[in-house]
């Protein structure tokens, strides 16, 4: 490799790893300007917005403007995905207490796990879909758990890559405090892009073929 080249590579890499830390970095102050509490959810909306700009190609957006603006008008719409989400895992936990309390048959601890499983790959889906801006707060809530189902392979590589990612990453704290969120937000957004991508071409294909005996009517009238 030339001088030149790996010179340009270099940079290119330290140039990402900049982005990363910056907006992991706006990720942290705008979740605290909202008390952590409600600025989590537009926090992280706004995270996801800027990577996926990124993830489509657009390197060079204005990465402040671009957060601050998504923020600002995600505040509302993503807290109420985000805390109804949190109140659903409240009561799941409330009703593992009680489980785990009074005990419970097969049946009912059955049901119990596996709503926690719906729940869990569900919220893979719910904030990337928001960012798409794939519909109304019930379209997006039902959109995320179907295609939560029908891609489950990709769900579980969402949970599996995450948890790998906080593993590493807290193996070594200074890369988390620098890098922490933004690369869980990129590789949920590649993983799940996967998946909206698998279920449009599903679509296209489902389509085709019920406009193709349309056709042949047509041709052979």
């Amino acid at each position: 490799m030339k001088p030149n080249a790996f010179m340009e590579k270099l940079v290119n890499v330290f140039s990402w790893m900049a982005k990363l830390a910056y907006v992991h970095f706006l990720w942290m102050l705008f979740s605290a300007a909202g008390l952590i509490i409600i600025g989590f959810f537009p926090a992280t909306a706004a995270l996801m917005t800027v990577c996926k700009k990124w993830l489509d190609g657009e390197e060079n957006v204005p990465i402040f403007g671009l957060f601050r603006a998504s923020y600002r008008s995600s505040f509302f719409a993503s807290n109420q995905i985000g805390l109804v989400y949190m109140a659903a895992a409240l009561v799941l936990y409330v009703n593992f207490l009680v489980i785990q309390e009074n005990g419970a048959g097969l049946p009912i601890i059955a049901a119990f796990y596996l709503a926690v499983f719906f729940l869990v790959i569900t919220g893979t889906h719910l904030l990337p879909l928001y960012i798409a801006g794939k519909g109304s707060f019930l379209h997006i809530w039902k959109t995320a758990f179907i295609m939560s189902i029908v891609n489950l392979p990709i769900s579980i590589a969402v949970l599996v890559s995450q948890s790998a990612i906080y593993y590493l990453l807290f193996s070594y704290p200074s890369a988390a405090l620098f890098f922490l969120s933004s690369t869980l937000a990129i590789v949920q957004l590649w993983l799940v892009q996967h998946s909206f991508n698998r279920v449009e071409r599903k679509a296209k294909a489902l389509r085709a073929k019920k406009s193709a005996p349309a056709v042949q009517e047509t041709y052979t009238a």
